[in-house]
């Protein structure tokens, strides 16, 4: 059978002088990334169809290919309707197991400053009311000094001391409780927002399927709430979007096998990647 012949192309210097262009400005531009792929019609078709049936995509080529372009486009195809967010509570019951609420995209930012509003509200009762005992207290020392005809001046010595101790206990315990009641937003998109698109390439295992911060106050009431402390990984962020990693073979294999799983179940459960941490007694409920 005979070989098929390639046409020959013509040298680009002599056919740019027959086109009607000054400037690179004159050269229109696709608005879809998708469409500024050249030379890779079977790659855009895949991608195209991935994005709609909302599956996976190993590429493969050798570098400048245009495979980054082809996976950056897909966050472009997919839907912007069907994004959420995602909302970290405490947890009264077990405080090493945070809580997950998944909410419509944009509702998680809502709720949060309202959350924080109301927090705010508290703060200023209790604090208000702290300050009428502590003034009472004193008021009631002056009584006392003026009742013993200012005979005694200790007292109001003892009633200032005790104001201030007084103040320092009901502002330690009330400050825990309110920083407990708050969720943190974990992940958070706009109403408007599109797909998120993530490189995850060359992360390391907290990076890439979260991870729980170090509380170096673990007792004692200056502990901060396991909730807080909680990130997110490049996998939810990811969710419903685009996680790209090139070189997977990069990974290691914890990581790879835990990706694997995250990608069958479809959620993942964020817990501290260090032994050595505090975080690694915290464990969210899957995300």
């Amino acid at each position: 059978m005979a070989a098929k012949k390639t046409k020959k192309l013509s040298d680009p210097r002599v056919w740019i002088k027959d086109l009607d262009i000054e400037t690179t400005a004159d050269i229109a531009i696709p608005k879809m990334m998708v469409d500024q792929v050249i030379g890779q019609e079977q790659g855009v078709a895949i991608v195209r169809k991935a994005a709609e049936q909302k599956r996976h995509v190993m590429l493969i080529g050798d570098p400048g290919t245009g495979k980054s372009m082809l996976a950056r486009s897909i966050s472009e195809l997919l839907p912007k309707e069907e994004l959420q967010d995602v909302l970290v509570y405490h947890n009264d019951e077990d405080n090493n197991e945070p809580r997950v609420r998944i909410v419509p995209a944009g509702k998680g930012k809502e709720i949060v400053q309202i959350q924080k509003a109301q927090a705010m509200i508290e703060k200023e009762k209790k604090a208000k009311s702290q300050m009428m005992i502590v003034f009472m207290i004193v008021g009631f020392g002056a009584l006392w000094f003026a009742l013993s005809g200012f005979s005694n001046p200790m007292i109001i010595f003892y009633s200032l001391i005790a104001a201030a101790f007084v103040f320092m206990a009901m502002r330690y315990t009330n400050q825990k409780n309110e920083t407990a009641n708050v969720p943190k937003g974990l992940v958070l998109h706009d109403h408007d927002a599109e797909a998120a698109f993530i490189d995850a390439t060359g992360t390391h295992a907290g990076a890439l399927l979260g991870d729980v911060r170090h509380d170096p106050f673990q007792s004692g009431g200056l502990e901060t709430p396991a909730h807080d402390r909680v990130e997110a990984g490049a996998i939810h962020k990811a969710h419903r979007g685009v996680l790209f990693v090139d070189e997977i073979n990069l990974l290691r294999i914890e990581s790879q096998q835990s990706l694997l799983t995250a990608i069958q179940e479809g959620e993942f459960s964020i817990s501290g990647q260090s032994e050595r941490s505090a975080g690694a007694m915290t464990k969210t409920e899957p995300v």
